[in-house]
Order: C-alpha cells, then structure tokens, then sequence
C-alpha cells in the first residue's frame, strides 16, 4: 500500500475495540478501501462487499483478504448468516453502509441494515453479546491515484444499548442516525488535513 500511495495517516487507533466483535463501518470511496482498513488490525478482517466486486484480480485480492460477497438490495440468507456468525465468533466484520462506492456526495444516506444485522447478532446468540460498530471516515486526497495522501479517521464505538428505543425499528433507525453523524464529521475532520493540517503522525 505505501509503494502505491503516499503517506497514510490514521487517526483514533484507540477506539478500536481491543477484544469482542465488532463491526468497522466505514465510508467506501474506492476499490482501494479494503486494502486501506486491512491495516488497521493485526488479526484477520472479513469483509461484506457487493457481488460485483468480488470478480477479477480485486474480487480474487478481496477474497484473500477474507471478503464474502452480498446483493446489498436483496442480501441472501446465506450472506446474512455468515456475517452474523462472524460476529458470533467474536472477529471483526467489515461493512460498507453506503452499499457501493460513493464520489459525488460526502456519504450516501445510510439505511438501517447494518443496524438491523447488528441488533439480529445479538438478539440470537447463545450467550450475551455486545457488538461495537466502530464508524471509519475515509479519505484519499486529491483521489485515490497512485501517491495519493489516505486519511482514515476512527470514531469512537457506538453500541445499540446506547441508542434502545421501544423497538427494534426504532433503535435500528437511531443507531443508524448516529452512525451517519458520527462518519460525516470525520469527514470533515480528515478533509480539513487534507489542506495541509499535519498535527497527526503518519503510519
């Protein structure tokens, strides 16, 4: 990755959950991105990526990587079940809530299913699970190009018990709030470094 880009700065590596599941949900800016976050953990990632990127030399690198692959308007039973037994399992899952790679607008509005998938983990194991969504902002300056500068911002975890409502459909839907908030303003955050901030140490 640093053969490729430029310099990769990572913010916030303390608020990534040192044990227990876990989901990074990150904005998706390029076919690059699941490269990008690999580094962020020194044990093996899975990835829930589209169908139409796990084919050619990037599905083969994705698969690699520990990618598995979901329709993310019509995710199978299968996908569903094996991103829930990843967390079952106490691993990090990777998602993309955007639900494809998003240029033209800061994010994407996000829906509920990765909150929906979350709270369905923990309402059916076994024994009593708390899974963090860790919200990653993301960004390649000016694009990601070869010697691109790479931003990754890491928000602090966010957990359904700290959004419960009435029901499921209504803390799916605050998780979710707070989830897009919380990736917007490091957004702005990493955008701002971008212009020539430098307060941060590089990887």
């Amino acid at each position: 990755m640093h053969l490729y880009f430029g310099r990769i700065t990572i913010i916030g590596c303390e608020n990534l959950p040192k044990t227990g599941p876990a989901v990074f949900a990150s904005k998706h800016f390029s076919r690059w991105d699941s490269l990008v976050l690999a580094l962020l953990s020194t044990e093996s990632l899975r990835y829930m990526s589209r169908s139409d990127q796990m084919t050619g030399i990037q599905g083969w690198i994705v698969g690699r990587l520990g990618g598995f692959s979901v329709d993310p308007v019509h995710p199978t039973v299968s996908s569903m079940r094996t991103a829930i037994e990843v967390l079952h399992s106490g691993k990090k899952l990777v998602v993309f809530p955007e639900g494809g790679i998003v240029r033209d607008q800061p994010l994407r509005p996000l829906k509920t299913g990765l909150a929906r998938l979350v709270l369905q983990a923990e309402a059916i194991s076994t024994q009593p699970l708390s899974v963090s969504v860790v919200p990653i902002s993301l960004y390649y300056s000016p694009t990601a190009a070869p010697r691109a500068r790479v931003f990754v911002l890491i928000s602090p975890p966010i957990r359904t018990d700290q959004y419960r409502q009435s029901n499921n459909k209504q803390t799916a839907q605050a998780l979710t709030e707070a989830l897009q908030k919380s990736i917007l303003i490091g957004l702005e955050r990493v955008k701002g470094m971008s212009k020539g901030a430098t307060e941060d140490k590089p990887l």
